[in-house]
């Protein structure tokens, strides 16, 4: 559906029709990706008790209007979607960058709990890897699963096309990738890069840039000590082979958590668990979101 917020239109994806007695989770992908991450989760053993929405960030998927470029903008934007919507008390669940944003929303909407999935903070970004993100999204995407994914799924996963470039973001022609901002050989594992096709095609975004956005934003996020101590309702997840936000459990955030009861790690996942490990991650989101009330 869409909801028209001043001059432009915000898209939110719906996983399950809502319903008013429910509660509502609201979801916020990473960094250059949109709501297709919500339907490659499925929330298969949540969407029959919960409203399940996925929010497109100003300049992603199918949302409009004019880019943002700070985490707290991107909060703002989801507060005037949650008002438009009458949602009260929310249960937010974000990835990565997403994870930031529904951290910094988690401060601003009170009653509400919120799952950070794959989320480090702070959050900082290489150079190599914002340079990329700018002007070659191909690389920067190589990047990013390069680091991100542990392990191939092991049965095929499906993702929806989206982008000026269209549905193909790879085609394979005898071991040489094409995607919209060049080749390359991969002859070395030009299987391995094929199952990589439904992930990377996530980042193919109408806007070239917005990944750059994003992990520019990512890397300017701070939080007061004070803020940080006051902190409540949050749950974490983290992927054990992740390299791209690893555990740390003296991480700031976590400062007023138990490790034992608040954080979970998915053991042999990497920063995309949703791809690499879809079960186990439905079962644990059943799980914490369960463990709220």
């Amino acid at each position: 559906m869409h909801i028209q917020l001043n001059n432009y239109k915000a898209n939110i994806y719906e996983i399950s029709n809502i319903k008013n007695s429910r509660e509502t989770i609201c979801f916020i992908p990473g960094a250059g990706m949109d709501h297709r991450t919500a339907q490659m989760i499925g929330f298969n053993e949540l969407k029959e008790k919960f409203n399940i929405l996925a929010i497109d960030l100003p300049g992603h998927g199918y949302t409009t209007g004019p880019q943002v470029k700070s985490i707290e903008d991107y909060s703002d934007f989801c507060c005037k979607v949650i008002k438009s919507l009458n949602i009260e008390a929310p249960i937010f669940i974000g990835h990565s960058m997403g994870g930031l944003v529904a951290l910094d929303l988690s401060i601003k909407i009170k009653n509400s709990k919120t799952i950070l999935m794959n989320t480090a903070y702070p959050l900082m970004v290489g150079e190599i890897l914002l340079n990329d993100a700018k002007g070659n999204l191909d690389q920067a995407a190589e990047f990013l699963t390069k680091y991100g994914v542990y392990k191939l799924p092991e049965t095929k996963i499906k993702s929806a096309g989206f982008g000026v470039m269209g549905s193909g973001f790879y085609g394979r022609s005898k071991g040489t990738i094409k995607s919209p901002y060049g080749t390359k050989n991969v002859e070395a594992d030009p299987e391995r890069e094929i199952k990589l096709y439904p992930l990377k095609r996530l980042f193919n975004q109408s806007q070239k840039e917005i990944l750059s956005i994003d992990l520019k934003a990512c890397s300017k996020y701070k939080l007061t000590n004070e803020v940080i101590k006051k902190l409540t309702q949050i749950k974490f997840i983290y992927g054990a082979k992740d390299r791209l936000a690893r555990f740390n459990n003296e991480c700031e955030l976590l400062v007023n958590f138990d490790i034992d009861r608040d954080v979970s790690v998915i053991d042999e996942t990497g920063h995309f668990p949703y791809f690499e490990n879809n079960n186990e991650l439905n079962h644990l989101l059943l799980k914490l979101v369960n463990d709220f009330n």
